[in-house]
C-alpha cells in the first residue's frame, strides 16, 4: 500500500490503522460484510478501509471509493489498481452535481481535507488549506446510472456528512444500506454530525455504536455514549 508520511505513520508502522474507533470498525466490517457485497467507501483517503473490503467482498464482491483530493486521489488509485473489484472515483459526494470548491491541506493533515474545513484549528493557521475545483456528485443519481446497490455506506468527509447524505435521500426510498458515519463532539464539526445522525433518525435508521468486538450495541444519545466512554470521535453505525 502506498502511502504519504507523516500522516499515515501507522500504517507505516502498524500495518493497520491503530485508533481504537478504527480498529472496532474494521472488526465490524469483517463481521458484517460477505463474498458479493458492494462496499462504498466515502472520503477513502489512501484507501485502507477500501483494501480491506475488497478482500471482503471477493472477485464477485464490488468497492467504490471516493476521494475529492485529487494529490490524495492519485495515491488512492495506485491502491486500488491491483484489485479488479474496486473502483476509485476522484468526485467529491454531495448534495448536487456540480463543481465544488474542494479544501486540500499539507500532507500532515491531509485526513482534515474537506469541502467544509474547521476554520478555528489552531493548526490551520500555519498550514493553511489550498483551495481546488472538484467535480460534485449525487451517490443516489450515481448508484442509479452504474446499478450499483452498497451493502455498507462508510462516510469519513470531516463535516459534510449532510450534504452527502442530502444526495443520498432518493436511495434511501428503495434501499436500505448500512451507513457507517464518523462522529466528532469537537465544537466545529459536532452540529454538522448532529443534523446528519437527525437526518438518518427521519429516515428510519436507529444507532448503533461498535463494540469492541466489532458487534453492535443500541445508542440512544450519541454524544452521552461517546462521552461516557471518553471518546471524542468514533465511528457509528446507522441501520433500519
Amino acid at each position: 500500500m502506498e502511502l504519504v508520511l507523516p500522516s499515515a505513520t501507522e500504517i507505516y508502522l502498524f500495518g493497520a490503522k491503530t485508533h481504537d474507533s478504527e480498529i472496532r470498525l474494521a472488526r465490524f466490517l469483517m463481521k458484517n460484510l460477505k463474498a458479493g457485497d458492494t462496499f462504498c467507501d466515502v472520503g477513502a483517503h489512501f484507501g485502507y478501509f477500501s483494501l480491506l473490503a475488497s478482500q471482503l467482498v471477493g472477485a464477485n464482491g464490488q468497492i467504490l471509493s471516493l476521494e475529492a483530493s485529487k494529490s490524495t486521489f492519485e495515491i488512492l488509485e495506485k491502491n486500488l489498481r491491483p484489485y479488479p473489484n474496486a473502483t476509485p472515483l476522484h468526485r467529491a459526494a454531495s448534495s448536487e452535481n456540480a463543481n465544488l470548491t474542494f479544501h486540500e491541506f499539507p500532507a500532515l493533515y491531509s485526513e482534515y481535507n474537506s469541502l467544509t474545513p474547521d476554520e478555528d484549528a489552531a493548526w490551520m493557521k500555519n498550514n493553511p488549506s489550498r483551495p481546488i475545483e472538484v467535480q460534485g456528485v449525487r451517490l443516489a443519481d450515481y448508484f442509479r446510472e452504474k446499478g450499483i446497490r452498497p451493502n455498507i455506506i462508510k462516510i469519513d468527509v470531516e463535516g459534510a456528512e449532510p450534504q452527502v447524505l442530502a444526495g443520498l435521500e432518493t436511495f434511501f426510498q428503495t434501499a436500505s444500506p448500512v451507513i457507517v458515519m464518523e462522529y466528532l463532539l469537537s465544537a466545529s464539526q459536532h452540529e454538522a454530525h448532529q443534523a446528519a445522525a437527525q437526518f438518518l433518525r427521519k429516515q428510519g435508521y436507529q444507532v448503533f455504536t461498535i463494540k469492541n468486538d466489532g458487534e453492535l450495541a443500541p445508542c440512544g444519545d450519541i454524544a452521552a455514549a461517546m462521552r461516557f466512554l471518553g471518546l471524542d470521535s468514533d465511528n457509528i453505525v446507522f441501520k433500519r
